[in-house]
């Protein structure tokens, strides 16, 4: 597809975003894979399936503080007609087994502990009494009673991690529990992330009336963590061609580049046509989203190259939108889109258009017990603070002329990475 050049014209055409991303993930591959520590591992995507290497547990062991017997010896017992056997040891919980049971004999046991040889079950304390070297069992218990069982958790071979799994806290304890103490994760994409605008100064400067700070690549850069990527600063590049085309060949050395600004209709906007002069081919130019229609999506030398928006909502709402989901799809990610949705109930009318996908900003609170979504802005894409004050978005489709006051709707939360 040639990218239309719609500087000075406007959009006469945009594509659905189902279609965009559809046409885009069929040409990226997923990452490579690399081997780290599974300590180092939390966040990370799963490369290939993961099986354990020994039982969980290992061995046999006790679920409870009490006694371990042959749970043939407590049969029909009572509180009036006790067990009676005797004591020949204690086993600890970290300790090597030291005794072994037989009939009429019973070990106090930890829980935790290494059952010993002999015992089948294990009798709560809270059921017993002792009484000159005996313990006097009051209740009968059956064969692997209070007993957790080698690889009753997870046996050898049992695949633990499937291929694309987050690693998450319990995997990595799982994991180090069977023994794996090394994983295969995919690689992370680098991501070059560049401003473009000759009114933007950096962050650390003052910046005089006209002037607006660049402070798109830092959120850029933080959603680029979130989803699993690696990101780098290129800085700030001005509305020139030769400039520009600069910085899209630096940014041709990671794997993914993003830039934010000169994707719209303005005289200066530049960089769609420089990025299709030097070979690109355009997926979209122009997208059936609001905050977000301007964005533009290429691929250049086999990389997904992004044209965001300057404005820091419409930035932040396609990045969400178009890049997160390419990056986990690099990824081999299995949930493309890993943000928690809830359902709530929407406090007045949304109005929209057909033929386009609004995100309203959203914030939510309980009210009698329900969760309601009070919508805050759909226009305003430089109205960065409604980001801050919202909690997700919810999407108005395509198809649908708005949502009514009081409709269930399902809100798409922002991440968070503390």
């Amino acid at each position: 597809m040639k990218p239309k050049h719609v500087r000075m014209k406007g959009f006469q055409e945009r594509r659905r975003l189902d279609d965009v991303l559809k046409a885009l993930l069929k040409k990226v591959a997923r990452m490579p894979p690399e081997k780290i520590p599974t300590i180092s591992a939390l966040g990370r995507i799963a490369y290939g399936s993961v099986e354990a290497k020994r039982d969980v547990p290992h061995f046999d062991r006790a679920a409870m503080d009490g006694y371990a017997v042959v749970a043939e010896d407590t049969f029909g017992c009572s509180q009036e007609n006790p067990a009676k056997l005797k004591i020949v040891g204690e086993a600890l919980a970290g300790e090597p087994v030291k005794h072994r049971v037989k009939r009429g004999e019973a070990v106090h046991i930890s829980t935790g502990a290494a059952m010993p040889q002999g015992a089948d079950a294990v009798v709560m304390v809270e059921y017993t009494s002792v009484h000159e070297g005996y313990v006097h069992v009051y209740r009968p218990v059956t064969p692997y009673q209070n007993v957790s069982r080698k690889g009753e958790d997870v046996k050898i071979g049992e695949v633990v991690l499937p291929d694309g799994a987050t690693i998450r806290p319990q995997e990595v304890g799982l994991l180090l529990q069977c023994g794996v103490n090394e994983v295969n994760v995919s690689m992370k994409p680098k991501v070059a992330i560049s401003s473009t605008g000759s009114e933007l100064v950096e962050a650390d400067e003052e910046p005089k009336v006209g002037r607006i700070v660049a402070s798109n690549e830092y959120v850029l850069a933080g959603l680029t963590r979130i989803y699993g990527g690696e990101p780098t600063y290129l800085g700030v590049t001005p509305d020139e061609p030769g400039k520009l085309r600069r910085t899209v060949e630096e940014a041709l050395k990671f794997d993914i580049a993003v830039f934010s600004g000169g994707t719209s209709v303005g005289k200066y906007d530049y960089m769609p046509e420089v990025i299709a002069e030097m070979g690109g081919e355009c997926i979209a130019h122009g997208i059936t989203i609001r905050p977000g229609g301007p964005t533009a999506v290429f691929i250049v030398d086999q990389k997904p190259v992004f044209c965001l928006p300057g404005f820091p909502v419409a930035a932040m709402i396609s990045f969400e939108s178009i890049v997160a989901p390419t990056i986990r799809s690099m990824l081999g990610a299995k949930n493309i889109d890993p943000r928690p949705v809830v359902e709530a109930v929407l406090a007045r009318r949304v109005p929209s258009s057909l033929g386009r996908r609004d995100f309203v900003r959203v914030k939510l609170e309980e009210r009698d017990g329900k969760l309601i979504a009070i919508p805050l802005r759909v226009a305003g894409s430089g109205i960065l603070s409604s980001m801050t004050k919202a909690d997700g978005v919810l999407e108005v489709p395509e198809e649908a002329e708005g949502i009514e006051e009081g409709e269930r709707v399902k809100v798409k939360l922002f991440l968070h990475v503390f």
